[in-house]
């Protein structure tokens, strides 16, 4: 029996609070982001968010703890939160990155985490906060 998919194409759907919306789900979602980033190859990811919410910065806590930076506007990738279709949807990957990013969240080995400076950060309107 096959699974379902946790993204329908580059979009995430949910409820706040309710699978995969929770805290813990969207952390490991921004954390498996930022793992498959530097594994194709980005020396400093960057993820850019459209809004400071619930959703996006559950996601972004997660891919600054994979090392990534997080910026409000554009990134390398960007997050957009449609709060009323309760949506994100990722800008900036094919739907076979969609897959890989799967791939590591449900692998059953620890995705890797970053320590001390190496940790990302988050910026608005240029300034390290």
């Amino acid at each position: 029996m096959l699974s379902k998919s946790l993204f329908e194409g580059k979009k995430l759907y949910g409820n706040l609070g309710d699978y995969p919306f929770t805290a813990e789900s969207l952390f490991r979602i921004g954390l498996a982001l930022c793992t498959y980033l530097v594994i194709k190859g980005e020396e400093k990811p960057t993820l850019g968010i459209n809004v400071l919410d619930f959703a996006t910065m559950s996601l972004a806590v997660g891919f600054m703890a994979g090392g990534g930076d997080v910026v409000v506007g554009e990134g390398s990738v960007s997050v957009i939160h449609r709060e009323e279709e309760n949506t994100l949807i990722f800008e900036g990957l094919d739907e076979i990155d969609v897959k890989k990013i799967e791939s590591i969240l449900f692998s059953r080995y620890h995705i890797p985490r970053k320590r001390g400076k190496e940790v990302g950060r988050l910026w608005i309107r240029e300034n390290k906060l």
